[in-house]
């Protein structure tokens, strides 16, 4: 998708370079750029959340103040949040959550999130390029 979106920023309809090449985008690629991503239902439940989101996209519940994301501890996604709460004096606690109730199979992690830390955080998420869902 990324090609194709940078190509269509590049080009116009005729193939001929855009001056600055910026323009608009065509119907095409914002549809395909759009086939990927997955609505999240509200819900409270973990799993289900986990089994929506990917590397790229995280999960914000309002009602619990949880931020749920599925990345690596030296992934793009858990960095950001390290180093957005770190700037604003805030508690980084990272917990993993488990598919199962034997805590054997990884699933999403989560952060809890006080009313002062969501909004930067969520605009550092978006800078960053990560889909943001608020449920």
């Amino acid at each position: 998708m990324f090609s194709a979106a940078f190509y269509a920023t590049r080009k116009n309809t005729e193939g001929k370079p855009m001056p600055g090449g910026v323009g608009k985008v065509s119907n095409t690629v914002v549809t395909a750029g759009n086939r990927s991503d997955r609505k999240i239902v509200r819900t409270r439940n973990a799993n289900q959340i986990f089994y929506n989101l990917d590397s790229r996209h995280v999960y914000y519940d309002a009602e619990s103040c949880l931020l749920y994301f599925v990345d690596s501890d030296q992934g793009q996604v858990a960095r950001t949040i390290r180093a957005t709460l770190d700037g604003i004096k805030g508690h980084s606690g990272i917990e993993q959550v488990y598919l199962d109730p034997h805590k054997y199979f990884n699933g999403a992690r989560r952060v809890q999130l006080t009313s002062a830390q969501v909004a930067p955080l969520l605009v550092a998420l978006r800078l960053a390029g990560i889909r943001t869902t608020i449920g």
